[in-house]
């Protein structure tokens, strides 16, 4: 079994993006562009109401607040959360569990395969998001992963980290 030291981390990670919208493109996407368009009304409650809960900004720049899904880049929706399910959710951190999915792009993205993998997901560290008086997002997420981490592509055997933390961003994807 191989372990990818950090620089092939971060290219296995950048091809994991770029395979899964292929995948999803033709499977169906993991959120519907209406859904996409427009904010649940608990979001728009959140976007409202000052300070009383955070935000968690998808890479079409929309908040949502306890989302179903979340994608990591909107350029190629490769890799995302899905099946989420919000024990928690405050204006400091939330607690949710659901599944990890990226497309390894072996050969290339379109024959790529989707794996997944069960999933702890924490967001932290809100900070004021500009643009949006009185508005705070979450910055940061913490991906935990609970079960077998191991996948075969290309006839190799690769393992992801336990943890993973990752700085979120309002800019989109």
């Amino acid at each position: 079994m191989k372990t990818l030291p950090n620089r092939l981390r971060i290219t296995a990670a950048a091809l994991t993006l770029c395979g899964l919208a292929a995948t999803f493109a033709m499977a169906g996407p993991l959120s519907s562009p209406a859904a996409a368009a427009g904010d649940t009304a608990q979001s728009a409650a959140a976007m409202t109401a000052p300070g009383s809960v955070s935000v968690l900004v998808d890479c079409l720049r929309h908040g949502d607040v306890r989302p179903e899904t979340y994608i990591f880049s909107c350029a190629d929706a490769n890799s995302g959360l899905i099946g989420l399910q919000w024990a928690s959710w405050t204006g400091t951190d939330a607690f949710a569990s659901g599944s990890y999915a990226f497309n390894d792009c072996v050969p290339f993205c379109v024959e790529g395969h989707v794996h997944r993998f069960p999933a702890l997901i924490v967001l932290w560290r809100p900070e004021p998001w500009p643009g949006h008086r009185g508005v705070r997002y979450f910055s940061r997420m913490t991906l935990i992963l609970t079960g077998i981490r191991t996948y075969t592509a290309g006839g190799h055997r690769y393992q992801l980290p336990v943890t993973t933390n990752l700085t979120l961003s309002t800019s989109g994807g």
